[in-house]
């Protein structure tokens, strides 16, 4: 019969768990920020080459040109309906200001070009996972989830220890602290 004292505690699970986010989070956030710098990059030269390559970029010109055309059209059609309803007092009563529109006929260039860099950011994050930076992120990642997952089943404390210690090696980590050098005493004056 296995005894209490060897059992991992619930506070101890929760210290190894706060030790082991309080260690990789700071490793995992740089590699993020290096990951986000590789898609910026790709997408501030592929946006427009990727529009071309797939042929968004003439969809996007011809309705840029039919927007232009329909501001023009509104801005007559509000000149024209507010004159006419200065006219008379019942045109001027039912004069709407807003009509209904069917969603379908409502894309914008807007609207495109936002799906268009939505799409081309996905793009560069998928290239970007395949770099170094993108696959040491990853690493990271899967070290956290196996740290996590060595807590929760371990039972011993001294084994989980030993088991972490091992598996943070990998990247160059320490699972426990060491402390700086103690500081040289200062004399009194």
């Amino acid at each position: 019969m296995a005894t209490k004292t060897n059992e991992l505690k619930l506070y101890q699970r929760e210290h190894f768990l706060e030790k082991i986010e309080k260690k990789l989070q700071p490793a995992i956030e740089r590699e993020e920020l290096k990951l986000k710098s590789t898609v910026q990059k790709a997408l501030d030269k592929g946006t427009k080459a990727f529009s071309r390559s797939i042929g968004a970029d003439k969809v996007i010109d011809r309705l840029e040109k039919a927007e232009e055309e329909l501001r023009l059209a509104s801005r007559s059609a509000y000149v024209f309906f507010n004159r006419e309803a200065k006219k008379s007092v019942t045109l001027s009563k039912v004069k709407r200001d807003d009509f209904d529109k069917n969603n379908r006929d409502c894309i914008t260039v807007s609207d495109c070009r936002s799906q268009l860099e939505d799409w081309a950011e996905k793009q560069a994050e998928q290239f970007a996972e395949t770099t170094e930076q993108g696959k040491h992120l990853s690493y990271l990642r899967a070290l956290q989830e196996k740290a996590n997952e060595t807590v929760k089943e371990a039972s011993v404390s001294d084994e989980l220890k030993g088991t972490l210690d091992n598996l943070f090696a990998f990247v160059g980590i320490s699972w426990d602290r060491k402390l700086p050098p103690r500081p040289k005493q200062i004399a009194s004056i």
